[in-house]
């Protein structure tokens, strides 16, 4: 039963609003008076936590995560309800108990950890962890008895074979270090006792320096020097990760600054973004923010995030890197494959570099799976247009094994350890001198290989220009408008699938809306001084599309007239795979609501049926005639819903219908006609507007019960 205080008036209780059990006021004190009122009875204390409870609300909202709140909290009124104990709530999702001694060695209590949510049909189960405190001393405080509970769950947290921890003193005194670093973190940030160490990332080809990794180090005073992994996750869960990620960002911008104030070499520093980051909406302007500040270009502050940050957070961590992008970031994945979903996560997150973890070099030698398994996931990168980083390469064998399979870049004690600032700045300036190891961070200027091709002179560069492999070429934009000068074949066969005799393509303006777009995007390639990268739907001279990723980068130039050099890849597949992909989604979610989904393709006047769960008279995947479809649904369609029949068959009419429907939706009521009988059936049709820019037309269908 949940103990009450006998003196309390039950009216002045006060209880927890959402889940109707005792908050925590009134768990401190019916706690005590039931402890003072059974002086010889054994008790424990429990402390719970919903397990990825975050995670729990993005996927289903914010709503089913109260409910499941709450329907916990029925489940220990239920299972308590003849028990001597006191429940309640804490705060968000954490749960306090105190019950007897025998309930714990006599009840298989460790059932209340699981628990249950149904949403329609389908049930999701999740899990608690707790952590036990064996009340020996009652003279000690309730809120240190807490204290010892929560630290026990703690130790388990992210242990998810473990269910629960029984408390001993060992945690307690991790408890108060975790207190005394808290305690002395503001101090430690004023004096800068937290110090930037920096990592070089290579070129696997020949091992010159190409970037770098920013590692943060606490340097305490008395103490030493104290590891990441102790007070990393402390200020994680504290909230102090986001004034120590800032202050490693601002150090790591402050050197950059200062080496190219002074007209010296740098190149571009990776930071760590923590995975609690990505709950804060400020994460990518605070970054950007930053970088402004000291005056850097996006390119010298590339971001590293961790695959677990997009485990726990795939929405926020989606979002942020798309913000980045448009900042002009790069973005690396940190750690791959030391998760569960790294092959899932590739397909949605759109990154740009791939740092594999260390774990996969372990035991090269012994495993040919392991080798397979790294290739692999090379070789899907290079596919995914991904640059690779492979960490933790620690001997000249690897190194070797790395440039065979074509890794791009290797990080690892061969090549250096991470070192203080003052010594990374030395390797630079020493490196920089020998001009042999080091690729600097300059600004791109005319060069005689790039005037031999604009020339079509027969030097090798020019040889090499025309017949690489890929299409690549050269813009021109000059008052206003903007012309292509030279294109090697590659462009031809990627744009045209074919080699043309005639380059009738060259000298001539670009027509609207093309053009303006194009000098929008070499403008921000010049003044951002970056490669820019965009999606282009490029009308050929036929007057057909066809979808090209572009990359373009600024040449040099007059006051005026201004050089590029772009490189495009043939997307169209892509894209159509993509328009696929987003219409079996919405097929795909639909078909839990609906009994059949088609969709309406009004430019071919065809129809096909994407899902059925039943019959239907035309086959699934199978395109038709929207004719023959609007025929047939006119013959079974109510009579008071055939004027809405003669709008669903004209586009312009059921586009400028469903922009006044307030549920953007209309339907059509008819009576389906089966091999077996005759159902009563709506047909719902909806506009899909997908983020190419296309829009899908699908019809949904629902038998009436």
């Amino acid at each position: 039963m949940r103990f009450t205080h006998k003196t309390a008036n039950k009216q002045n209780m006060l209880y927890d609003e959402l889940t109707g059990i005792y908050n925590q006021q009134s768990f401190f004190e019916c706690t005590s008076y039931m402890l003072e009122e059974h002086p010889d009875t054994s008790f424990c204390l429990i402390y719970w936590n919903i397990r990825k409870f975050r995670t729990t609300n993005d996927l289903f909202g914010w709503e089913a995560g109260d409910q499941i709140l709450v329907q916990w909290a029925h489940t220990l009124q239920e299972v308590l309800k003849d028990e001597l104990a006191v429940y309640g709530r804490l705060d968000h999702d954490n749960f306090l108990c105190c019950v007897t001694e025998d309930f714990i060695q006599n009840s298989d209590w460790t059932k209340l950890g699981e628990i249950s949510y149904f949403t329609g049909e389908t049930e999701y189960h999740f899990y608690s962890c707790c952590g036990l405190y064996r009340i020996t001393d009652l003279t000690l405080p309730l809120s240190n008895m807490i204290d010892k509970a929560r630290a026990a769950m703690e130790t388990i947290k992210n242990n998810y074979m473990a269910l629960y921890a029984w408390y001993d003193e060992s945690m307690w005194n991790a408890l108060l270090e975790e207190q005394r670093m808290n305690t002395e973190f503001k101090t430690a940030i004023a004096e800068k006792q937290f110090k930037v160490y920096y990592q070089p990332i290579c070129r696997s080809s020949d091992g010159l320096i190409t970037s770098a990794e920013a590692l943060v180090r606490w340097v305490h005073p008395t103490k030493g020097m104290i590891s990441p992994g102790t007070f990393i996750p402390l200020f994680e869960k504290n909230g102090f990760i986001s004034i120590l990620d800032r202050y490693v960002w601002d150090e790591v911008c402050a050197m950059q600054q200062s080496r190219l104030d002074q007209g010296l070499a740098t190149v571009p520093v990776s930071v760590n973004v923590s995975r609690v980051e990505f709950y804060n909406p400020a994460l990518c302007d605070d970054i950007r923010n930053i970088v402004k500040r000291h005056n850097l270009s996006p390119d010298l502050l590339k971001i590293e995030i961790t695959e677990s940050a997009y485990a726990d957070n795939p929405v926020q961590v989606q979002e942020a890197v798309k913000k980045l992008h448009s900042y002009g970031f790069s973005v690396l994945m940190d750690d791959f494959g030391s998760g569960y979903s790294s092959l899932n996560m590739l397909k949605d997150l759109p990154i740009d570099v791939l740092k594999i973890d260390m774990r996969f070099l372990d035991n090269l030698d012994q495993s040919q799976k392991a080798s397979i398994v790294l290739e692999s996931i090379i070789r899907l990168a290079k596919w995914m247009k991904l640059s690779v980083v492979s960490e933790g390469v620690e001997t000249k064998k690897e190194w070797d094994y790395l440039r065979s399979v074509e890794c791009d870049a290797v990080q690892g004690y061969y090549f250096y350890r991470p070192m203080p600032q003052e010594e990374y700045i030395a390797l630079l300036d020493k490196t920089a001198a020998n001009s042999t190891n080091l690729l600097f961070h300059t600004s791109t200027e005319f060069d005689d290989s790039i005037m031999d091709i604009f020339n079509q002179t027969n030097t090798m560069e020019s040889v090499l220009f025309y017949s690489m492999l890929g299409g690549m070429g050269l813009l021109e934009v000059c008052d206003g408008e903007i012309e292509l000068i030279r294109v090697n074949n590659g462009y031809y066969e990627t744009v045209y699938n074919t080699l043309p005799r005639e380059r009738k393509i060259l000298n001539r303006p670009f027509q609207e809306p093309e053009r303006s777009f194009l000098i929008e995007q070499c403008r921000i390639a010049k003044d951002e001084a970056k490669i820019q990268q965009f999606q282009l739907h490029h009308r050929r001279e036929d007057d057909t599309y066809v979808w090209l990723n572009v990359k373009l980068r600024h040449l040099g130039g007059s006051s005026h007239r201004s050089l590029f050099l772009f490189a495009i890849d043939n997307i169209e597949e892509l894209k159509k795979a993509e328009r696929e992909r987003y219409v079996t989604n919405y097929s795909t979610v639909l078909l839990k609501l609906f009994d059949r989904v088609y969709h309406l393709d009004y430019a071919a006047d065809t129809i096909e049926l994407l899902h059925a769960s039943g019959e239907d008279f035309i086959e699934p995947r199978t395109q038709y005639s929207s004719a023959d479809f609007f025929k047939h649904l006119a013959e079974v369609t109510a009579p008071e819903d055939l004027e809405k029949l003669k709008i669903i068959k004209d586009k312009t009419l059921l586009d400028e219908t469903l922009e006044k429907q307030h549920t953007n939706c209309l339907s059509i009521h008819y009576m389906f006609r089966g091999n077996v009988a005759v159902t009563d059936t709506t047909a719902h049709f909806f506009k899909a507007d997908l983020p190419d820019g296309s829009e899908h037309y699908l019809c949904c269908v629902k038998k009436n019960v």
